[in-house]
């Protein structure tokens, strides 16, 4: 019974993360930690599966049906995003899950505000790392070196915490990076795909998985991020701010609430 009521809970997570083309981790873990008997590692490692299985079907719809992936500026970041997700799955297990929930946590309520607070950084100077884009009807400036270490960080962070990272990666991008939100929401389901599956594979470098949960929760990430990325066009993007900073919110108080209390 346990089972089937993780696995409908985990369809529910994918369907509304997919919406927002992040990875859902935030609540996976403590999903899969109330319900099920599993240490924290094996957890994270689980839902780094589930979030790579849920960014190749999400990557899908936001790339070839949206058009929302802008693919030079995800190709480049994805080089930062594996590397840093690497290492931080890779060196999780020597980490307190507790000071990482808590690191986290707080960086999420940092990036819900200023998502509501609607203040952005306007990139408009030129130069080799400043990128003036096109894409879908959006014309953005990016500046690079504002990113870098931001989403380094991020990346690193996710990786030891057993998640995608996209709820600080698509607000950096935005506020740092002035890339227009759908697009920040499309590229990131592209990082996702590499900040899961380096974060994985740093993580099965230390131990495996439950391959009969991989294979069950797997399908049921894909039908669930199917159903939220299609939905994505038919919310506007003033709704889609909001939706994506009380997800933030959430995570953050429900991350803490695992910390401290369950």
């Amino acid at each position: 019974m346990s089972l089937i009521v993780t696995a409908f809970l985990v369809f529910v997570v994918a369907a509304a993360f997919s919406l927002l083309g992040k990875g859902g981790g935030e609540f996976y873990i403590p999903i899969m930690l109330t319900f099920l008997d599993l240490s924290y590692f094996d957890a994270a490692g689980l839902s780094l599966f589930m979030i790579f299985v849920q960014g190749l079907s999400m990557v899908a719809v936001y790339s070839f049906k949206n058009r929302l992936v802008d693919w030079k500026l995800a190709l480049t970041l994805a080089v930062v995003v594996g590397i840093s997700a690497f290492m931080g799955g890779f060196f999780s297990a020597g980490i307190p899950p507790l000071y990482l929930k808590i690191a986290f946590s707080a960086a999420l309520l940092l990036s819900a505000y200023f998502l509501l607070l609607g203040k952005e950084v306007k990139n408009t100077g030129s130069g080799k790392f400043t990128w003036r884009r096109n894409l879908n009807g959006k014309e953005y400036t990016v500046n690079l070196p504002l990113l870098f270490l931001p989403v380094a960080f991020a990346a690193f962070l996710a990786g030891m915490v057993g998640i995608s990272g996209g709820g600080l990666i698509v607000p950096i991008c935005v506020l740092l990076g002035g890339v227009p939100i759908r697009i920040a929401i499309g590229t990131n389901t592209f990082l996702v795909l590499v900040s899961s599956f380096t974060g994985f594979t740093g993580h099965l470098a230390r131990g495996g998985i439950d391959p009969k949960l991989a294979a069950i929760f797997g399908l049921t990430v894909v039908i669930g991020s199917q159903i939220g990325s299609h939905m994505h066009a038919r919310v506007q993007e003033k709704a889609i701010r909001k939706l994506l900073a009380f997800i933030l919110v959430l995570a953050a108080f429900w991350m803490l609430l695992r910390a401290f209390i369950i």
